[in-house]
């Protein structure tokens, strides 16, 4: 295993070391079969292992220091193995009940000679309340052994230690020295740094520059605009690390934005703040227990140097008059929840709250499976110690951008699909793609000159767009339209000449009024009504009240009942239209 070569037999603080795990009453040289559980290597975490029979074995996260809630993130291997042994693994002791395991998410798999990581299938992943353990939630996995020569690796996902980034950054940092520069800010209780990758040029000047630019009455010249963004805090959160890795090798490549945004824009990344806590396998906190996430309040140069490091450098960027710091994006991965959302602050000023939106709304368009409904801004009490609550100061903006250590739906009801290496990196690229589309929004990138557009697949042939001189004018868009007759709704009456009309009688002198004889138009198109005039008789009330008698007794006669109403469920008309639609 690569990532755990150069730590290995280094033991991180109560893991298993090579515990060889035996039936009651064995002892001596251990037999195939017997199996070898091992955590002590960076990164590792299992913190006991016991044999209930041939087949079964309770396993046991091992907590985090000063944190005993802190149980979710094991990583270790089995060597010793038999030939087409069959067993199950039961991990007894996870901290939180409600997680990805209630679905579709499962742990992940690798061996010596398969050294690509590989899923559980789901159907032997067994997450249930099991009555053995006084009704904890048990994870149940069921594996079958098939060489015995190999080493198998098993893990919550997919582990990104601290050795590997400091490979990764020096590779990184020979190719991109032309733009950025790599710095060490803080060193941990153990000794590890805290690098600071500065993409860009900051613009920085000192006091002289500043009195001299005073003086020539360069007081209005444009802020340099600046992104800080935070990954790692948390041990047992590898996909952060990923994310972070796409987004400093998307500034590596010659593509558009990337050569924009680094060219307009600085973008500071630190890629691991707690470096101790990675190595170690703790799943929240560092070597003195402290979760870091919930120390920006409280940070001690002692306890917390690498949160301090990171409160100094935002009070200097605040301060400095040239820069402008806009957003400050901490990066981190959820058991919980499937894809991406972000966590946000709420404020009392509507309009700072909009701006505020703004972001996430670009991140939304660029970001695969992102999630709107889960998205939050509040300003809860308990989160009051976290980076996106403590490190704003002013206008800057801070977000918690988290991601499923799962996996994702494309769509409501699609298929889940897990998160592999490349798709954390993709998400990554699409966060530097969603900060290149606002700058441009607003004004700091300018805009693409010249750009060539995108050609269509010719699949269907094409016809060929008359000039607008030659096009014949539609009747809706011609001006002649609004003086056009109007619609005749019935058909026209034949031109012949009506008959002519004999005169009415006189009415008789009871029916006649005082109100004058209004001569009507006549018109010679439509015929007139001949006939008599016919005296309407009048109606005659009756009072009945004195005849209808009141019933005295029961009717004698039977009551025919109402037929029941059909049970067919009634329809209007549009509800009969739409009904069971697929649209």
């Amino acid at each position: 295993m690569s990532d755990s070569e150069e730590s290995d037999g280094e033991g991180g603080l109560g893991n298993l070391n090579r515990l060889i795990v035996r039936p009651p009453g064995h002892s001596g040289k251990a037999k195939r079969g017997q199996l070898c559980f091992d955590a002590a290597f960076e990164c590792g975490n299992l913190g006991r292992a016991d044999h209930i029979t041939e087949l079964e074995y309770d396993l046991f996260v091992r907590p985090d220091i000063c944190r005993p809630r802190s149980r979710f993130w094991y990583n270790f291997t089995v060597e010793n193995v038999k030939q087409d042994q069959r067993v199950i693994f039961n991990i007894v002791n996870l901290g939180k009940e409600r997680t990805l395991y209630n679905g579709e998410m499962t742990p992940l798999v690798r061996s010596t000679s398969r050294p690509k990581w590989q899923r559980i299938p789901r159907r032997f992943i067994f997450y249930h309340k099991s009555p053995v353990h006084r009704g904890r939630r048990v994870l149940s996995l069921a594996f079958g052994f098939d060489r015995e020569e190999d080493v198998y690796h098993f893990t919550a996902a997919v582990p990104y230690s601290y050795s590997r980034l400091q490979k990764y950054l020096t590779l990184w940092e020979k190719r991109a020295q032309m733009f950025a520069a790599r710095e060490c800010i803080a060193q941990t209780t153990q000794k590890r740094k805290v690098d600071l990758i500065t993409i860009g040029e900051l613009g920085v000047q000192d006091k002289e520059m500043r009195e001299e630019s005073a003086v020539k009455g360069n007081k209005g010249a444009p802020k340099k605009r600046v992104v800080l963004i935070l990954a790692r805090t948390h041990g047992g959160e590898p996909p952060a690390s990923f994310i972070c890795q796409g987004i400093l090798d998307y500034f590596l490549t010659s593509s558009d934005k990337a050569l924009a945004l680094r060219s307009n824009v600085a973008v500071q990344v630190v890629p691991m703040l707690n470096p101790d806590g990675v190595f170690l396998g703790n799943q929240r906190s560092d070597l003195l227990g402290a979760d870091l996430n919930r120390s920006w309040v409280t940070a001690t140069t002692f306890a917390h140097p690498a949160a301090v490091a990171v409160n100094d450098l935002v009070s200097k960027l605040v301060a400095e008059k040239s820069l402008q710091l806009d957003f400050i994006i901490d990066l981190h991965a959820d058991i919980s929840f499937e894809g991406v959302f972000v966590r946000g602050n709420s404020y009392d000023d509507v309009y700072r709250f909009e701006r505020h939106a703004v972001l996430p709304k670009f991140l939304a368009s660029r970001v695969e499976a992102w999630r709107p409904e889960a998205c939050l801004y509040n300003a809860d009490p308990l989160a009051a110690g976290t980076a996106r609550r403590a490190l704003p100061e002013g206008a800057v903006d801070a977000y918690t951008l988290l991601v499923s250590l799962g996996g994702r739906r494309l769509t409501p009801k699609g298929p889940y699909i897990h998160y592999t290496e490349d798709a954390y990196a993709k998400i990554g690229r699409s966060i530097v793609k969603a900060l290149c589309d606002y700058y441009r929004h607003i004004g700091v990138i300018p805009p693409r000159q010249g750009a060539p557009t995108k050609k269509k697949d010719g699949r269907g042939r094409r016809r060929r767009r008359r000039p607008a001189a030659d096009r014949e004018r539609s009747p809706s868009s011609s001006p002649e339209r609004r003086v056009l007759a109007g619609r005749v709704l019935s058909p026209p009456l034949p031109p012949a000449s009506p008959p002519p009309l004999r005169a009415l009688p006189p009415r008789s002198t009871r029916l006649r009024r005082t109100k004058p004889r209004l001569e009507p138009d006549l018109d010679p198109l439509l015929p007139l009504i001949t006939g008599t005039a016919v005296r309407t008789p009048r109606l005659s009330v009756v009072n009945l009240s004195a005849i209808v008698r009141t019933p005295t007794g029961r009717d004698p006669r039977p009551r025919l009942a109402r037929p029941a109403r059909p049970l067919h469920p009634r329809f209007t008309s549009d509800e009969y239209d739409t009904h069971d639609s697929d649209s």
